[in-house]
């Protein structure tokens, strides 16, 4: 009884003292979650200072799960021992629901009953929104956090219990939590619920790319990024990074390259590279580049290979030297991967930049700003497909016009007539 004792002191002297980054780490399921997940899925942790911490945290739980299990009424031990100083009748009973929804996630997810584990912890996070303050933002940011990995758990079982899509549950539940947060109008950050605003929209937003909804992602930009909202750059430095990156991936769907470049670069650039982080930096990289190359701008061999992109390697060749053919083989080897990435259309596009860079290398040959059609049906069918005509030849050249990649008119009699002036501007210029 003297774990449970003590896990229940704790709680009600953090919330006396408002000790907000300690009383985040005491209702952590984080930890229990992720060892669970990385049993099931036969992985094991990179970084050996996280899994000694992680192993402790849980050798912990463990001592008051067996205390838990031998309790007769867990909720009335519970209302005995739960009383924080500063509190009235009402948010002690909502924190004794909260802990005992808490604890009963812990068993079930000892017992590998992960529908019940989400549920209570679901129970959980309903019983602190009603007690939510400034001082407990960090522990809004865990709970967050925590249902989320819930539901990847959760999801992985298959059972025929299973009654839901808990990414789906857990986007309503992320949703009450950010409504929880958005009531305050306090606009000095320090002072406000909205203090955990970003923490929250970040999870939402890993929610809402796995369910491919990206228009919920929009209306939270917009809420977040309106004048009722404190400024971005109020928000911790890690959170603004992920919130970003978010925000950069969404602009790369939507075709605005510049917006999507400038925010997934601020990530890369501000993200640190040591640790754990050089996996998120790699994660920034694979939608970044993408970006970074409609614009043509290259990144070294040695930065691909030093966060294992080599699959962008000989995409940067082809683009570089207007190889068509080596583009397709890249794209064709790698299609699955860059399917799961979500990016293989958005790498599909740069197809006209290595035309452009290939039919580049034909004007500068011909000497002529008056370059017949024939010479690209050649170049074409050396580098693609030996059935392409002069028609389809000029439907490429006309598309790139069209696109702004070159300067210039098709003449049916002539061939293509290059304009006298940057008759292949620059990519960021057009």
């Amino acid at each position: 009884m003297a774990d449970l004792n003590t896990y229940l002191n704790q709680i009600n002297d953090c919330v006396t003292k408002e000790h907000g980054k300690v009383f985040a780490e005491l209702i952590s399921l984080s930890e229990v979650i992720t060892i669970t997940t990385y049993q099931q899925q036969k992985q094991s942790f990179s970084n050996k200072i996280q899994e000694t911490k992680y192993n402790s945290k849980l050798l912990q739980l463990k001592k008051i799960d067996q205390i838990v299990r031998k309790t007769a009424d867990l909720d009335s031990l519970l209302q005995n021992k739960i009383h924080p100083h500063g509190t009235n009748e009402t948010q002690r009973e909502s924190y004794c629901d909260m802990i005992a929804s808490r604890l009963r996630a812990i068993t079930s997810i000892f017992d590998s009953n992960y529908d019940d584990a989400f549920n209570y912890l679901s129970e959980s996070i309903t019983a602190f929104i009603k007690v939510f303050e400034v001082w407990s933002s960090q522990a809004m940011w865990k709970f967050t956090y925590d249902i989320r990995i819930m539901a990847k758990l959760a999801n992985t079982v298959e059972s025929a219990e299973k009654k839901a899509d808990y990414y789906e549950e857990a986007s309503r539940i992320l949703n009450r939590c950010f409504q929880a947060s958005s009531t305050d109008r306090t606009t000095d950050l320090s002072q406000s619920k909205k203090k955990a605003a970003m923490g929250i929209v970040n999870q939402m937003f890993h929610i809402y790319f796995k369910l491919n909804n990206l228009k919920l992602c929009k209306n939270v930009i917009k809420a977040m990024e309106s004048p009722l909202y404190p400024a971005l750059e109020s928000y911790p430095l890690g959170q603004l990074i992920t919130y970003r990156f978010f925000v950069g991936r969404l602009a790369a769907f939507d075709g605005n390259t510049q917006k999507a470049q400038q925010d997934l670069l601020f990530s890369f650039n501000k993200c640190p590279s040591t640790g754990s982080s050089a996996k998120n930096k790699r994660l920034i990289l694979l939608y970044l580049i993408p970006m970074q190359l409609s614009l043509c701008r290259f990144p070294k061999k040695e930065l691909l290979l030093q966060y294992g992109l080599n699959q962008f390697v000989g995409i940067v060749e082809a683009m570089k030297t207007g190889n068509i053919k080596l583009f397709n083989q890249c794209l064709s080897t790698n299609q699955n991967y860059f399917i799961q990435k979500g990016i293989y259309l958005i790498l599909e596009k740069l197809k006209n930049i290595v035309y452009r860079n290939l039919f580049k290398k034909i004007y500068l040959l011909n000497h002529n700003s008056r370059v017949p059609i024939q010479n690209f049906v050649i170049a074409l069918k050396w580098a693609e497909n030996d059935t392409v005509d002069i028609d389809e030849a000029e439907c490429i050249i006309s598309n790139l016009i069209y696109n702004g990649y070159i300067k210039g008119y098709v003449c049916h009699k002539v061939g293509l007539i290059l304009s006298p002036k940057d008759p292949f501007p620059q990519i960021w210029k057009s």
